[in-house]
C-alpha cells in the first residue's frame, strides 16, 4: 500500500466511522439539542474527510478544484460547532452568534480564490489545496473555538467529581486527539515542506467518544446499547462464523465421501449449534468485562444495589428536610414551657398558676410527641397504609416546614386548595412525601424573588393537585425520562427524588404529569381518585 492509498482510506474510515457514530446518537434522541448538535459536526467531518479521500484518487483538476472547496467550508464550522456542542453539554450560556456570523461570512469566500487559490501536487498527493489571502482566518477561528471548548472542559473537570469527572476528561482527550491531529493539514497549504500526518489518526477521536457512550452513557445512551448494538453486532459475526464453518464441513463431507448429504448437513448443523453455545455465552462475558469490566449479572446486580441505596439516600433527604421544618414547630411549645419555668420558683404556691401550668405542660408535651412521633412514622420505612387523609391541612402543614428554606431563598409561597369536602383515600406519610420532594426541587429551580404556587382542587371525582414555580424548568431532551431513575439536571442530585415520587403516584393509583418550558417555569400535577362519603 503506498502512502497516498494510506491517506485515502484513513480518510475513508474517519469518514464512515465518524457519520456513522454521529447518526446513530441523533437517532437514539432526535429531539436532543445536543445530540443535534453533535450530528451536525459529525457530518462535517465525514463531508470533509470523505471529500479529501476522494480528491486523493481522482484525477480531474476542475473536480478537484471544487470538492476541496467544498470540503474546507465544511470543515470550518467543525470547531464552532464542536464548542457549541461542548457548551450545551455543560449547560453553559455562550453567545456564539458573532461567532456564527464570522464563519458564515468566512464560509462564503469558500467558493473563491480568496479561500483556495488552487490545487497542487504536493508531497504524495497529486493535488492538495494552496491557501488564498483570507485562508489564514479558518486555523485562526480553528484555534479559538477549539481552546475555547477546551477551557470550558477544562474547568468542568476541577469543578466535578467522580463519573462526571471522567466523562469530561473522555470528551476532552477525544478533543484534543481530533483536533490536534486535524491542525496538521493546514501547514501543507502554505508550504509542501510538513506531511500532515495527523490525517491518519482523527478516526481516533470516534474511538474515545464511542468509549464514553458505553462507558459513561454519555449522550443520555444508557446500558441498553449493550443489548441493542455490541450483542447484535456479536450474534450478528457468531452467525457469520456458524454459517462458514457448516459450509466448510459441507464442503469436507463432499472432497471426502464425493456426495451431497442433506441428512449430514442437518446433523452438521445441530451440532455446531450446540457446540456454538458455550462459545457465544464466552464471547458475551469477555465483551461485558471489556467494555464494563465487569459479568452481565454482576452488573445486573452492583444496579440493583445502587438504585436501593439511592432510594434510601432520597428518603433520608425528605426526612432530613422534614426534620429541619420539624425544629421550627419544637421552637413554639418549647419557647411556652421556658416561660412557665422562669415563674415556677415566685408562683409555684399560686393555685391557679399550678393549674394552669399542669394544663401547659400537658398540651405541649403531646405537641411535642406529636411532632416527633411524626418524624418517626414518616421516616419508618412500611408498607402504604391507606386511609382517609384531610389533604388541605396535610399541604399546609408541610408548606409550614418549608418557612425558613421560603424566607432563606426570598421565594413567595402561596395555597389555594378547596377541595369541597372531597374524601381522599391515601397513605398520609407518602402523601407528604410526593409534597416534600416536588416542593424541594420547585425551592431549587426558582431564584430568589421567584414564586411558588400549590394549588387544589376538585374535578370528576378526582384531586387535582398542582405545584408550578417561576423558575428555570426542565430541558427539553430531559423531560420524556423524567421520572426514570438517575435522570437528573442537578449538579448535586442523584435522579431518584421523581422516580420515587412517580412510585408512590402508581401505587395510590393516581397520576403524575409535568409542564415545563426552560427559563419559565414547571408544573407538576398530580391527579388522585376520591372516594365517595358515606
Amino acid at each position: 500500500m503506498t502512502l497516498l492509498q494510506l491517506y485515502t482510506f484513513s480518510n475513508t474510515l474517519n469518514a464512515f466511522v465518524s457519520t456513522s457514530l454521529g447518526l446513530f446518537v441523533f437517532l437514539k434522541n432526535p429531539n436532543s439539542k445536543i445530540n443535534r448538535l453533535w450530528v451536525w459536526m459529525s457530518l462535517c467531518i465525514g463531508i470533509w474527510s470523505g471529500l479529501l479521500a476522494l480528491s486523493f484518487v481522482s484525477h480531474d483538476y476542475i473536480f478537484i478544484l471544487w470538492i476541496i472547496r467544498v470540503a474546507n467550508t465544511s470543515a470550518l464550522f467543525i470547531p464552532l460547532l464542536y464548542l457549541h456542542f461542548i457548551a450545551a453539554y455543560l449547560n453553559k450560556s455562550i453567545n456564539l452568534r458573532p461567532l456564527y456570523v464570522i464563519n458564515i461570512l468566512l464560509a462564503c469566500t469558500g467558493w473563491t480564490p480568496l479561500f483556495v487559490i488552487t490545487v497542487a501536487a504536493k508531497r504524495c498527493f497529486p493535488y492538495y489545496n494552496t491557501a488564498g489571502s483570507v485562508y489564514f482566518l479558518f486555523p485562526l477561528l480553528y484555534t479559538v473555538e477549539t481552546f475555547w471548548a477546551f477551557y470550558l472542559l477544562s474547568k468542568s473537570i476541577k469543578d466535578s467529581t467522580g463519573v462526571r469527572r471522567k466523562t469530561f476528561s473522555l470528551i476532552l482527550a477525544s478533543g484534543v486527539v481530533g483536533f490536534v491531529f486535524g491542525a496538521t493539514s493546514f501547514p501543507l497549504c502554505y508550504t509542501d515542506s510538513f506531511e500532515p500526518f495527523g490525517l491518519h489518526f482523527v478516526w481516533l477521536y470516534c474511538l474515545f467518544v464511542t468509549w464514553a457512550i458505553f462507558r459513561y452513557q454519555l449522550f443520555d445512551i444508557h446500558l441498553i446499547i449493550r443489548k441493542s448494538l455490541i450483542y447484535s453486532l456479536l450474534i450478528t459475526l457468531l452467525t457469520i462464523g456458524y454459517f462458514g464453518v457448516i459450509y466448510g464441513v459441507e464442503r469436507l463431507f463432499q472432497n471426502s465421501l464425493g456426495y451431497r448429504s442433506l441428512g449430514i448437513s442437518l446433523t452438521a448443523f445441530a451440532v455446531m449449534a450446540v457446540a456454538f453455545q458455550p462459545l457465544k455465552t464466552s464471547i458475551q462475558r469477555l465483551v461485558d468485562w471489556l467494555v464494563f469490566r465487569s459479568t452481565q449479572e454482576e452488573l445486573g446486580k452492583r444496579m440493583e444495589l445502587l438504585e436501593q441505596q439511592a432510594l434510601q439516600n432520597e428518603k433520608l433527604k425528605a426526612v432530613s428536610t422534614m426534620a429541619a421544618g420539624m425544629a421550627h414547630e419544637i421552637k413554639n411549645p418549647l419557647t411556652i414551657l421556658q416561660t412557665y419555668a422562669q415563674f415556677v420558683t415566685e408562683k409555684h404556691t399560686d393555685p391557679a398558676f399550678a393549674k394552669e401550668l399542669q394544663e401547659t405542660l400537658s398540651t405541649e408535651t403531646r405537641r411535642i410527641q406529636g411532632i416527633v412521633q411524626d418524624l418517626l412514622d414518616f421516616a419508618k420505612p412500611k408498607a402504604p397504609h391507606m386511609q382517609p387523609v384531610d389533604l388541605a391541612q396535610l399541604i399546609q402543614s408541610t408548606v409550614n416546614l418549608f418557612s425558613g428554606e421560603f424566607l432563606k431563598h426570598e421565594i413567595n409561597c402561596s395555597v389555594d386548595c378547596n377541595f369541597n369536602s372531597a374524601l381522599l383515600q391515601a397513605d398520609p406519610d407518602q402523601m407528604r412525601q410526593i409534597l416534600i420532594n416536588l416542593i424541594q426541587n420547585a425551592i431549587d429551580a426558582t431564584p430568589s424573588g421567584g414564586k411558588i404556587s400549590i394549588e387544589g382542587s376538585t374535578h370528576n371525582k378526582e384531586v387535582v393537585l398542582k405545584i408550578s414555580d417561576t423558575g428555570k424548568g426542565i430541558p427539553k431532551h430531559l423531560l420524556p425520562k423524567i421520572f426514570d431513575p438517575f435522570v437528573t439536571g442537578k449538579e448535586t442530585g442523584n435522579g431518584l427524588g421523581l422516580t420515587m415520587v412517580y412510585s408512590i403516584v402508581q401505587a395510590h393509583h393516581a397520576t403524575i404529569q409535568v409542564d415545563s418550558a426552560p427559563g419559565q417555569g414547571t408544573t407538576f400535577t398530580v391527579r388522585l381518585p376520591t372516594i365517595e362519603a358515606d
